[in-house]
């Protein structure tokens, strides 16, 4: 697993991913680019999506190690959709002006909804095994957002290419 934002690091101010700030302008499609990746996926999906998300994003020219980064986040957010989510999602990867967007949606009700992390810090340890996804896929990202209603959640996710 690589994590290259300084997760925790003194150097940002503990903020995972300081260069988000401008990155309002690239989550709209870039204009005149396609679609990349779109489909619906269940658990027995998720070597399969991860396989292709790496793909596409190779070849929309997403390198090393910022590739691992985000095919890491997009694989525990997609992980979350199908055991949070009512055991299915669908997952839409697209170019934006600078990079690439992934929206992944589910349609799962149920009071087991993982929360938005809201800290830059790591959630501390205790007994459980797991609770920790959204918080790695917000390191590892340079936007994260989670919109969650009645209707299930919807996760954006955005990787710069430079």
């Amino acid at each position: 697993m690589i994590l290259n934002r300084g997760i925790g690091n003194d150097d940002n101010g503990g903020d995972p991913a300081p260069h988000r700030e401008h990155l309002h302008s690239t989550l709209a499609p870039a204009p005149g680019r396609n679609t990349l990746l779109e489909l619906p996926f269940t658990m027995a999906d998720l070597a399969r999506l991860r396989l292709q998300v790496i793909r596409r994003a190779e070849d929309a020219g997403l390198c090393e190690p910022r590739l691992s980064d985000f095919v890491l986040a997009v694989h525990e957010v997609a992980s979350n959709a199908v055991v949070h989510g009512g055991g299915k999602g669908r997952l839409h990867l697209a170019h934006t002006d600078e990079g690439l967007r992934c929206v992944i949606t589910d349609s799962g009700l149920g009071p087991n909804r993982p929360k938005p992390c809201e800290s830059a810090t790591l959630p501390e340890a205790d007994e459980a095994e797991n609770g920790r996804g959204l918080w790695l896929a917000q390191a590892l990202t340079d936007h994260f957002d989670v919109t969650a209603c009645a209707a299930g959640t919807r996760v954006t996710l955005v990787a710069l290419l430079s």
